[in-house]
């Protein structure tokens, strides 16, 4: 009737999946991390067998079922973890788009229905659309536990994803140009956050407490989100971040530009409550942008910056992911940036010759033609 399995996963953490058949007879899983839970929950399915009443609720309307979820949502019950307030506000802003259906019972949500509705989402705002589909099959999922009959077709509904912006890399010559249309008292901010690549909320809740200047390091255990201190984004992002020379300097100027605040924020606005993401945004960041003639430029183009020069300049793989905050060793920056290591793998593969047939590796491999390099020769002996 159903079935419990256990596994690991790829980062040797314990998951247990139990499996079982919805009133549809259409197989189901689902995954816990603890035992008992798996357990209680298998238990539950199969009373629920026994009373011959599985997944037969009365009809309920959209609206009511989404407005039960989200309330669950936010005290961490219809999850694994306890969302962050940004994920909340995202939530309900996909809530919002799917209104048109709040007066539509559960059993009513026809494919064809939300379909229609998708594409006139995804005529605005493509991503929007593809995060509300994606939240709309999450909640019918939940309803359908629940006992409320679903329409199988909503589930084998897709939407192509919405093209990805590809990152604006900067000169250094480009960052300069940009901190010198910034106001005096925030202008280093581009500097350091390319530098350190730091994530803006990260910059923004920078405090005198989280620098160790003698050290050359920065402790990033919170950001500025929603006008508070919050957790970073991740638990990897929980981090000391080193830093050079001239990270210092700049923040030593900055400690002397700034405007006095009680709380030691690095950088603080002129009057009011501390920097909030937004406000810093349209304030600061893109009337600078725009003057330096970047108008297209996102804050976040300034770790995509910092990445990029520290590629350039040599640096190993899992040095940078450890310095931007990444759990997986570095196969994000591999798949994000991987197309700038031009001839890394010729590279790799020279030196390999080199170590098992002792001859001198080629330097020219893997360098800039400059017209300089001679043809590669091999002895035919």
């Amino acid at each position: 009737m159903a079935s419990i399995r256990a596994y690991d996963t790829a980062k040797g953490e314990r998951r247990y999946e139990v499996r079982y058949r919805d009133g549809g007879h259409r197989e189901r899983s689902r995954v816990f991390s603890v035992h008992k839970d798996a357990r209680a929950f298998k238990l539950d399915v199969e009373r629920r067998h026994q009373a011959g009443l599985l997944y037969r609720a009365p009809p309920e309307r959209f609206g009511v079922v989404a407005q039960a979820w989200l309330e669950r949502y936010i005290i961490g019950a219809a999850g694994r973890v306890r969302p962050r307030p940004k994920s909340i506000r995202l939530a309900e802003d996909c809530l919002s788009a799917l209104a048109p259906l709040n007066d539509l019972t559960t059993e009513r949500l026809r494919r064809p229905v939300v379909e229609d509705l998708i594409a006139t989402i995804a005529e605005r705002a493509p991503r929007r659309a593809e995060m509300a589909l994606s939240l709309l099959k999450r909640i019918l999922r939940d309803a359908e536990e629940r006992g409320q009959v679903i329409d199988p077709g909503v589930h084998r509904i897709r939407i192509a994803k919405a093209e990805e912006r590809e990152p604006r890399f900067l000169t250094w010559a480009e960052v300069d140009e940009l901190r010198s249309w910034m106001p005096e008292y925030v202008a280093r901010i581009a500097p350091i956050a390319v530098l350190t690549m730091l994530r803006r909320g990260e910059v923004l809740g920078l405090r005198d407490s989280d620098i160790d200047l003698e050290a050359g390091s920065i402790a990033v255990f919170t950001q500025r989100q929603d006008g508070a201190r919050v957790a970073t984004k991740t638990r990897a992002g929980r981090r000391s971040v080193d830093v050079g020379p001239r990270v210092v300097r700049l923040i030593r100027e900055q400690q002397l530009a700034r405007e006095p605040n009680p709380d030691g924020y690095l950088f603080p606005p002129r009057v009011g409550a501390p920097f909030d993401a937004d406000n810093c945004m349209h304030r600061v960041f893109k009337p600078a942008a725009k003057a330096a003639g970047i108008p297209e430029l996102t804050f976040h183009d300034l770790r995509h910056t910092g990445a990029s020069l520290m590629i350039a300049a040599g640096c190993h793989v899992k040095v940078i992911a450890e310095q931007m905050g990444h759990s997986d060793g570095g196969g994000l920056v591999l798949k994000r940036y991987g197309h700038l290591y031009k001839g890394a793998r010729l590279a790799a593969a020279t030196e390999l010759e080199a170590h098992v047939f002792g001859s001198s590796p080629d330097r020219s491999v893997g360098c800039a033609w400059d017209g300089r390099q001679m043809a590669l020769g091999f002895d035919a002996r």
